[in-house]
């Protein structure tokens, strides 16, 4: 049977196994298949379903951009809770924004902003001011988003491009927040915040076993108690999403000496390993991950797993995202560990 004679159904049905790349390569195969992929919304609207199933088809083909945009009553930013959020803000020293792991992750020392978000959150979970917040996205924010990922795009040809071939797209490509992006809290300041530690800096080491070829590395020594990781996902488009936190964990030998020494004296000791992730969205939900489920037994246990050579995966939790968003993240420890990165993936 002549590729041209092939009913449209079925070839929706064999996309439905086939990479992005390898439906851009049958598009090329001929003419007729080229209009029907690369012109054709209706095309996409399918491949989203059959590859992703019917919630997340239901959330961006029927949803997302019909629904109206949620209130700044409903999500506590209104002109009056961002003048209450700021005047609690403005409590604060310059040394606690360094001191106080939430209001670093939160960047708290360039601007107001993640701390306003968690904030607003806060409010949200314990006096909301409606029963359902949604998902709204408008075809101007998902250009925005192309032209600023994509610099060989630009407001003319994007037009040309069907809308839910960028949706297709944005949900098979993991967002991924590389270690470059990533930033070393050292949670030591002087008294009255003069040659301030908490500067930013990346603290790279190449590793080759990484998915990247590079990690952030994460020190505990004595005298700190708290130390961590920050970073930002920018930009993320409304959605539910699984974020997972890639690690190798890397025993400190020094550390370690002291930290046995001292268990050897006080055996209550050994459950003070502390692990904790915390993540939220500008417009959104956020994700705890705290030192119930990442303690000593989670740290002793993936030590014997994957010792100190072997990456693996953890997933923190989900975050929800109602409008396009930056996602403030952090991770804190007393035990060292090497982060590559932390995913974000599309989630029912």
């Amino acid at each position: 049977m002549c590729i041209d004679n092939i009913p449209h159904h079925v070839i929706y049905k064999l996309c439905k196994y086939l990479s992005f790349m390898n439906i851009m390569n049958l598009s090329r195969r001929c003419k007729q298949l080229y209009i029907l992929i690369e012109n054709d919304n209706y095309f996409w609207m399918i491949l989203i379903q059959n590859h992703f199933g019917s919630k997340l088809y239901q959330r961006y083909v029927n949803e997302i951009f019909q629904n109206e945009k949620n209130s700044d009553y409903a999500l506590y930013r209104t002109e009056e809770d961002k003048k209450r959020f700021e005047k609690s803000f403005r409590g604060y020293s310059d040394l606690n924004l360094c001191n106080m792991w939430l209001l670093n992750v939160l960047n708290s020392k360039d601007n107001s902003d993640g701390y306003t978000a968690h904030r607003s959150i806060i409010k949200q979970k314990t006096r909301p001011r409606t029963s359902e917040l949604k998902m709204s996205l408008t075809m101007e924010e998902l250009f925005e988003y192309y032209l600023n990922e994509n610099k060989y795009l630009t407001k003319e040809n994007i037009l040309h491009i069907p809308n839910y071939k960028l949706i297709y797209f944005y949900l098979i490509q993991p967002k991924r927040l590389l270690g470059v992006d990533l930033f070393a809290i050292d949670l030591r300041c002087t008294r009255y915040h003069r040659a301030c530690c908490n500067v930013k800096y990346p603290m790279q080491e190449y590793d080759l076993n990484s998915s990247i070829g590079r990690c952030l590395r994460l020190h505990s020594i004595r005298g700190t108690y708290l130390c961590g990781i920050k970073g930002k996902f920018k930009s993320i488009l409304p959605g539910t999403y699984e974020i997972t936190c890639r690690i190798r964990l890397d025993k400190n030998n020094e550390y370690l000496t002291y930290y046995n020494e001292y268990c050897s004296k006080y055996h209550p000791a050994e459950k003070s390993v502390l692990c904790h992730f915390y993540a939220l969205a500008d417009h959104g939900l956020d994700c705890v991950c705290d030192e119930n489920k990442m303690n000593y037994d989670w740290f002793e246990s993936n030590c014997l797993l994957h010792d100190n050579t072997h990456w693996f995966t953890e997933t923190m939790g989900t975050i929800k995202v109602f409008e396009v968003s930056d996602i403030y993240s952090g991770f804190r420890t007393r035990a060292d560990h090497g982060i590559a990165m932390f995913y974000l993936t599309i989630y029912n």
